[in-house]
């Protein structure tokens, strides 16, 4: 299966996180994944927001991070693929990019 053809979940993803962020037109969502992974059983999404709204994304002791990973892996299982996501603020991957 190619990329194309591969459902790309970045809509579902949006319509999780928007609710919980003071900035919802903010919100980046990527897809990660390397071109040699595309084919794989999982796929990657980061997704993007403003430093204030991280910790309203993750929330206490990951709670909430977690419960929007459980959404996303039931509602889509029958693609069987798992699906991964990663929390980040805009200032940390600036941050990241800084120090290459």
């Amino acid at each position: 299966m190619d990329y194309q053809a591969d459902l790309d979940l970045s809509q579902d993803i949006r319509s999780l996180v928007e609710p919980l962020v003071s900035n919802p037109s903010h919100i980046v969502i990527e897809r990660t994944d390397k071109e040699e992974d595309l084919n794989s059983r999982e796929q990657n999404y980061l997704v993007l927001c403003d430093k204030e709204d991280l910790g309203k994304l993750i929330g206490r002791h990951g709670v909430i991070s977690d419960s929007i990973r459980t959404i996303l892996n039931v509602s889509n299982k029958n693609m069987r693929k798992k699906i991964h996501l990663r929390f980040a603020s805009f200032e940390e991957v600036n941050r990241t990019f800084d120090k290459e």
